[in-house]
């Protein structure tokens, strides 16, 4: 070899010897890798539903792998990895995989136009962001999914699809056409017990959550002929049939908590179970030492315990399990800025609460009617608060994150331009953009409205309310302590009442804020500062 490759450097035979070595590599490129069977195999146990043995499988080979792993190989191994942390459980987010992991697979894959793992990446990146809360960024990708998976056959990743869809789209609270048809997609596609136990699970809980008791126990018949060992099972018996088989509905509440003992329905199985078996003071027992994941679970809980007492014509008590429903209704009304219809439903709710004692047993029947009702749009309300709160954690840690890094490049900046500084403040650079481009709405438009007021001069004559709330948000990664500040002084500004206040603080006098604000008329500054100095909080007296 060494002889041949010595007379062909030279001339014609040199060019053609490079060719040929290119070819050489190229072709030993694109031969699949020496470690593709080992990731082959735990792939398709993955796609047989068998996460655990698949898992196991790889651990057992991981010696086996030939050193230094190729790119591929790396991406595979991390995708592997990725989905057994998932797990792909969708009713129960034990395990959630690294974005930074997700990233790098989705690029990859992208690149490669391996369309099937591309899919199971952005399936993974969905439940990633409804972990954290941001289901929009979570719809956006799953749509991405549903886009590449449309044309695959994969019978694992077609159900997975399917079922986020149906929880994306609300469709426990939807008896309609649409609702019901996102539930019988995923029928074809539900191969093993776990996921037949998903489909049936979803099917109860509409019928459950529409008070339509009769579907609700045929479907639990239909669940039982199939499983009945899964939580998912155990916890949704008592729901049903706690009325008829309280002591049977009590053991499978208890067998649904030894496997899950966060899961709330099993918790309001066991509630149920007990006032069925006239045991009050072992559910209100269980009651007070109970954590449930939301004010929508507690309310349910609280209902069971107000038609015991009203069936048991124990109407004080009846009375304060009333008043506390209603405390907790209105709690999440103000949470998440319930429509007028729920507002006048409240309105309804609240007369029908006040008048309890005096009423006859027709206006207790409306009022449990009420109630019923109100359980669905409470149960919808427990989401939304929850994912409110997410984001606005994520925000703020995402706040932190640039008013750090902000500070931190005005004071390399500050420095020496040395190499390591440079590096350090495009590295902070890169961190402050992809925080913004994963934020667009929020911080891009409120930094490009901050430089508008701050920078160029501008005013804020034709800003709406979003505008005005990118601003602030954006401002509080500038000067946190102010708005925090401002906030501890003044009780319910808005918005723009906010503005207002900000451009105060920073120096500006009543001309400037005019001007700025785009206000024409003195009386109308009047007003604005006197609805502002009115909202200040008082403050304790030294005498």
């Amino acid at each position: 070899m060494i002889l041949v490759i010595k007379r062909t450097i030279s001339g014609f035979g040199k060019v053609m010897t490079i060719l040929a070595i290119a070819a050489f590599v190229f072709a030993s490129c694109s031969k699949p890798s020496v470690n593709q069977p080992i990731f082959d195999r735990a792939y398709a146990l993955c796609q047989d539903g068998e996460y655990s043995m698949s898992e196991e499988y790889l651990n057992n080979h991981q010696s086996e792998l030939v050193q230094p792993l190729s790119e591929a190989d790396s991406v595979y191994l991390i995708f592997l990895k990725s989905m057994y942390k998932a797990k792909l459980a969708l009713l129960d987010y034990g395990g959630i995989a690294d974005t930074t992991q997700l990233n790098r697979c989705i690029d990859f894959y992208t690149k490669t136009a391996d369309t099937e793992k591309l899919a199971w990446s952005l399936i993974m990146k969905t439940l990633k962001f409804s972990y954290l809360g941001n289901n929009p960024q979570a719809v956006l990708f799953l749509r991405q999914a549903e886009d590449i998976a449309n044309p695959l056959t994969n019978s694992e990743l077609k159900f997975y699809l399917a079922y986020l869809r149906f929880e994306f789209d609300g469709s426990t609270f939807d008896l309609g056409e649409r609702g019901l048809g996102l539930i019988e997609k995923m029928r074809p596609y539900a191969r093993s017990i776990e996921q037949k136990a998903y489909y049936l699970s979803a099917k109860v809980s509409v019928f459950y959550f529409n008070d339509l008791i009769d579907s609700t126990k045929m479907y639990v018949r239909e669940f039982e002929k199939i499983d009945t060992t899964t939580y998912s099972f155990l916890s949704i018996y008592g729901m049903a049939f706690a009325d008829e088989e309280p002591e049977k509905s009590l053991r499978y509440a208890l067998k649904a908590a030894e496997i899950n003992p966060w899961n709330d329905v099993a918790k309001l199985s066991r509630i149920k179970s007990y006032l069925y078996l006239n045991r009050l003071q072992d559910a209100l027992d269980f009651y007070q030492k109970s954590t449930f994941l939301g004010d929508g679970t507690r309310f349910i809980a609280l209902e069971d315990f107000y038609n015991y007492y009203h069936n048991h014509n124990m109407a004080a008590e009846a009375d304060k399990i009333a008043a506390e429903l209603i405390t907790i209704y209105h709690a999440l009304l103000k949470s998440v800025n319930e429509s007028v219809r729920i507002l006048s439903a409240s309105t309804n709710y609240d007369f029908e609460i006040q008048e309890l004692a005096n009423q006859n047993r027709t206006q207790r029947i409306i009022f449990v009617a009420v109630l019923l009702f109100v359980i669905v749009i409470t149960l919808l309300s427990a989401v939304l608060v929850r994912q409110r709160r997410r984001h606005e954690n994520e925000l703020a840690r995402n706040r932190q994150i640039l008013k750090e890094s902000h500070d931190k490049i005005e004071e390399l900046m500050a420095q020496n331009e040395s190499a390591d500084n440079k590096r350090e403040i495009a590295r902070l650079q890169r961190k402050i953009a992809e925080i913004e481009g994963q934020y667009a709405e929020i911080y891009s438009d409120g930094k490009r409205l901050y430089e508008a007021v701050f920078a160029n001069g501008g005013h804020s004559g034709q800003w709406n309310k979003k505008d005005y709330e990118k601003f602030i948000e954006y401002y509080k990664t500038i000067d946190f302590s102010l708005i925090a500040q401002i906030e501890d002084d003044y009780k319910g500004l808005n918005p723009r009442q906010l503005f207002y206040k900000i451009l105060v603080c920073k120096g500006f006098d009543k001309e400037q804020v005019m001007r700025t604000m785009g206000i024409q008329e003195d009386g109308t500054y009047r007003a604005l500062k006197s609805k502002v100095e009115g909202a200040r909080k008082p403050t304790l007296s030294n005498d």
